[in-house]
């Protein structure tokens, strides 16, 4: 009846208690009574502790269950149960909504274990504690099955130490009680280099066939469950076969040494091999990018130039130069093992975790000793654990860029080392008697000080030196300078400056704090963009062949000799038809035609009006010199584009040493007019055709204005007079005030005392002069300040 109501409320905790009762005793099969014994003390042990942890989440989500808990309010357990009790809800047809199916069928987290912990919910029901328990019976027998191994391979002692280590390991521990596919993972690398240690040490067929299918079934299983999954375990049975040829024997360990040294000159001497091995690391070297980028602790495997702007891995343009790619594969190797520094703690979680990393240390100092006493006296064992550990640690160590990501994935390795560090320990406990006499001589024939200064020379100095050649900052070097578009982002840049040229560098070792010189002009900008390319802006310089050097603090790095051609241009003058604005009175009364400087100077001032807002503004012309535009998009004065969509604003000093700004209104060419005499038909309302008079005069101050000089008929809605006007040549033909001049074209004219009237049947009489051509730039439309909006009266002229 008990076990009744208990199978009714949670069915899977009586399924998995039923099955461990059943599975775990086959593992103290063929033990002593002894070893037996203790091993069900430490398999109680770890259950006992695990189904407390459990007990007490129960206890306190008690508050937050309902029928929408999933067992975990957060991070990638509650995401696998959400998305596994969606989908079960719409497979059984029951209410959904759009975003279950989203959710359900999202390329994003799809694994195998997703479908399985999906029929778990179909067949028992909402499981997020049992499902615990069954997670935590899977971890235990992934560890007892690599015990067995290690029991008959290593001995006792390193077999139980290594059990202790991985059952209450805290990362582990915690891994072994969650919701995710941690431990299912596990029992699928410990199944698959259990299997392959049996198949080669046991000689009954039938024993190796279900090894066999075993293997099958855990490669299947994990083959979805995490990216390249399958390739990082067939390559950790391969790796493990290869060291277990290679130690056979001395000659076959020489053979093993001299196939890497010529491999890594191979790789030195054959450009082809060694550029697709650095595309290989250059992928790697995305992905660390990508995950730098991320919310959390980050550290970094790359120059510290490559991590100036964020990019995906699909997204990125790294390149890498051998030496570069050398040290990215140094760093990660070593951060794998040394992230996170304990003064580099960042958080609360991190600092909790700081007993863990010094007993991580402490695991990797023992790893040698372990690897090489373990060699002894279970070869197969041992290089089927460091093998199937390898490629996944090395996958981790170059693709990984965050610090909690890295904690949590390098539990991936620790169950499989864990056995031989613990048999370092065993073999240092063992040899610590052997290892000095008791007259301190090592090994019974070299005294303890001279044998410290025999490694130091032999280990300590070549070390040094080589991480020295590695690590040192690479020689600046430029290799290429490349003259390129100036864009409008270099324009604003520049903040108003001359910008003559924007300079591609190309080399080795750029910084991001050089200055760049073209001779002994300092550069308006150095854009740095990564450690084989930056941008140069360049101001003004005089025309000829320059060098570009390049400074870091005082001191010359790098210099390309005439590198920097700047060509002699004349600059156009234009004139720009304006007002100043925001005046005061006294300022305004002073504005006259001056030179203001060697590019400006204002040829024509009108009359002073008051604006609106009680300050005064002024009408004038001024000459203006463009500086040199290597874009090609107009006058460019100061850095600001004249010929703008908007009207520009120039900030310029008055004799008076006032800054006042003259807002351009209007740009021509600064060249004789064509003047002709055209009669034109203006269409307006009666009122303002009535006030139409002979020597009105069109309202721009340039010489160009039109003038009427004659007035013919006129009607209701339209006058007929004839005009004399200046024009100018343009590729589209004559134009006045940048609008084409021709019968049936529009035209404009106001003056003071009437606003804007239109005609369309404008047609030229004669020509008092032959045109001039213009410079190639190009014009904006005329733009009368009362004519602003007649565009609606030219349809009806």
């Amino acid at each position: 009846m008990a076990t009744g109501t208990i199978y009714a409320l949670t069915p899977l905790t009586v399924c998995v208690v039923v099955v461990a009762a059943v599975v775990l005793p086959l593992f103290g099969a063929g033990l002593s009574s002894r070893d037996r014994r203790w091993l069900t003390i430490v398999v109680c042990a770890a259950i006992v502790a695990r189904v407390l942890i459990v007990g007490g989440m129960f206890l306190r989500n008690i508050q937050v269950h309902d029928d929408q808990f999933v067992g975990a309010t957060s991070g990638d357990e509650a995401y696998a149960m959400s998305r596994a009790l969606r989908t079960r809800d719409i497979v059984r047809g029951w209410p959904t909504t759009k975003y279950d199916y989203f959710v359900a069928y999202d390329e994003y987290g799809r694994n195998s274990f997703i479908p399985a912990l999906t029929g778990l919910q179909l067949i028992f029901g909402p499981t997020p504690y049992s499902l615990r328990l069954l997670n935590a019976l899977l971890f235990l027998c992934a560890a007892l099955l690599l015990f067995r191994v290690a029991y008959r391979a290593f001995g006792r002692v390193t077999a139980f130490g290594g059990l202790l280590v991985v059952l209450f390991w805290p990362s582990l521990f915690v891994w072994s009680i969650s919701l995710l596919k941690e431990p299912l993972y596990f029992l699928c690398g410990a199944v698959a280099v259990t299997c392959a240690v049996t198949i080669a040490g046991d000689p009954r067929w039938r024993v190796r066939a279900a090894c066999v299918a075993a293997t099958v079934l855990a490669w299947a299983t994990m083959r979805d469950m995490r990216p390249a999954a399958l390739v990082l375990a067939v390559g950790g049975l391969a790796t493990g076969i290869v060291l277990f040829i290679f130690t056979a024997s001395k000659r076959a360990a020489f053979v093993a040494v001299a196939s890497a040294v010529a491999a890594i000159v191979m790789l030195s001497l054959v450009p082809p091999l060694q550029r697709r091995v650095v595309a290989g690391v250059e992928a790697a070297a995305k992905v660390q990018m990508g995950h730098v980028f991320t919310v959390g602790h980050a550290y970094k495997l790359l120059d510290a130039g490559f991590y100036v702007k964020p990019a995906t891995p699909a997204a990125s343009s790294l390149t890498l130069r051998a030496d570069e790619a050398a040290r990215f594969v140094v760093r990660g190797v070593l951060s794998f093992v040394l992230v996170p520094l304990p003064w580099e703690v960042q958080s609360a979680r991190e600092l909790a975790y700081l007993p863990e990393q010094l007993a991580w240390y402490a695991l990797v100092v023992l790893l040698p000793l372990g690897a090489w006493a373990a060699l002894g006296r279970g070869r197969l064992a041992a290089c089927m654990l460091m093998g199937y550990a390898a490629p996944t640690a090395v996958v981790l160590a170059l693709t990984n860029g965050n610090v909690g990501t890295l904690l949590r994935l390098r539990g991936l390795v620790i169950p499989f080392v864990a056995w031989l560090s613990v048999a370092g320990i065993d073999a240092l406990m063992e040899r610590s008697k052997r290892l000095v006499d008791e007259r301190g001589r090592v090994f019974g024939r070299v005294n303890l000080f001279d044998a410290a200064l025999i490694a130091f020379a032999i280990a300590v100095v070549p070390i040094a030196y080589g991480t020295y050649l590695l690590f040192r900052a690479p020689a600046l070097r430029i290799e290429s300078v490349e003259r390129v578009p100036i864009t409008r982002e270099e324009r604003r840049v520049a903040g108003g400056s001359t910008l003559t040229a924007k300079l591609k560098v190309r080399g080795t070792g750029l910084r991001p704090m050089l200055r760049a010189l073209i001779d002994q002009t300092p550069a308006l900008g150095f854009v740095f963009e990564d450690p084989h390319s930056a941008d140069v802006l360049v101001g003004e310089v005089p025309a000829g062949a320059h060098d570009l050097i390049l400074f870091d603090g005082v001191q010359e790095v790098a210099r390309a000799p005439r590198a920097v051609t700047i060509q002699s241009e004349p600059s156009p003058e234009m004139l720009a038809l304006g007002a100043f604005s925001q005046l005061d009175e006294e300022t305004a009364g002073s504005i006259a035609a001056v030179r203001l400087s060697s590019s400006l100077e204002i040829v024509n001032a009108g009359p002073r009006r008051p604006d609106a807002n009680g300050r005064w503004q002024r009408e004038a012309e001024m000459r203006v010199q463009c500086d040199p535009d290597p874009a090609g998009e107009g006058c460019v004065v100061g850095g600001v584009l004249l010929n703008a969509p908007r009207p520009p604003t120039l900030q310029l000093v008055l004799p008076s040493g006032r800054v006042v700004p003259f807002i351009v209104n209007e740009l021509l060419p600064n060249t004789p007019p064509q003047f002709v005499t055209a009669r034109v038909r203006l269409a307006s309302a009666p009122e303002p055709l009535a006030l139409v008079r002979v020597g009105d005069r069109d309202d721009v101050l340039d010489e160009r204005a039109a003038t009427v000089v004659a007035v013919g008929s006129r009607h209701a809605t339209d006058v007929d007079v004839t005009i004399r006007a200046g024009l100018d040549q343009s590729r589209d033909g004559r134009v006045y005030r940048g609008r084409a001049f021709k019968a049936g074209a529009p035209f404009r004219l106001s003056t003071d005392r009437y606003g804007c009237l239109t005609a369309r049947n404008g047609a030229p009489r004669r020509f008092s002069k032959p045109h001039t051509p213009l410079q190639p730039h190009a014009l904006p439309p005329a733009t009368s300040r009362r004519c602003q909006g007649a565009n609606k009266a030219d349809a009806g002229s």
